[in-house]
């Protein structure tokens, strides 16, 4: 299997010139996608981080617990910018397997309209008490958005 790659943003539009520096009036942005998988380690918090480009938009995250983390007390999965961070998201059961239904909070949408410079999107899963299995993958999902001089 092969990838192409290239330079971003990519949008999509038709040619209908806006008259301001903007661009078009409608130009859209691709949204893509990127995963991280993490495993239990026993009672040692496990963190695995996704990058970003600067400047991107955070549209959503998948939270799939596959197998549920068999910790003694809990097992507690947060998004973040370094590691137990909760920018993005917080307290997330790992304990009980299936896509787990996110609510965010106003600062947490704040957070997500624009990364900045904060490209690494860290993943936390902290355990409390012994585990022996447990595995999550997120999937973030995310616009690459134009940044000063980009033109379509």
């Amino acid at each position: 299997m092969t990838t192409t790659a290239f330079t971003g943003p990519v949008s999509t539009f038709t040619h209908k010139l806006d008259g301001t520096a903007s661009g078009y009036t409608d130009q859209g942005f691709c949204v893509m996608a990127q995963s991280a998988s993490l495993a239990q380690n026993g009672t040692n918090a496990v963190s695995s981080t996704i990058y970003v480009p600067v400047g991107s938009q955070l549209t959503d995250f998948n939270i799939d617990v596959t197998t549920a983390f068999d910790s003694a007390t809990s097992a507690t999965l947060t998004i973040g910018t370094t590691a137990g961070g909760t920018q993005y998201v917080a307290s997330i059961n790992a304990k009980t397997a299936g896509r787990a239904a996110i609510t965010y909070t106003a600062a947490q949408l704040a957070a997500m309209l624009n990364v900045g410079a904060n490209t690494g999107i860290v993943v936390t899963v902290t355990p409390v008490g012994a585990t022996t299995v447990g595995t999550v993958t997120v999937t973030s999902y995310y616009v690459q958005l134009p940044q000063a001089g980009d033109m379509p």
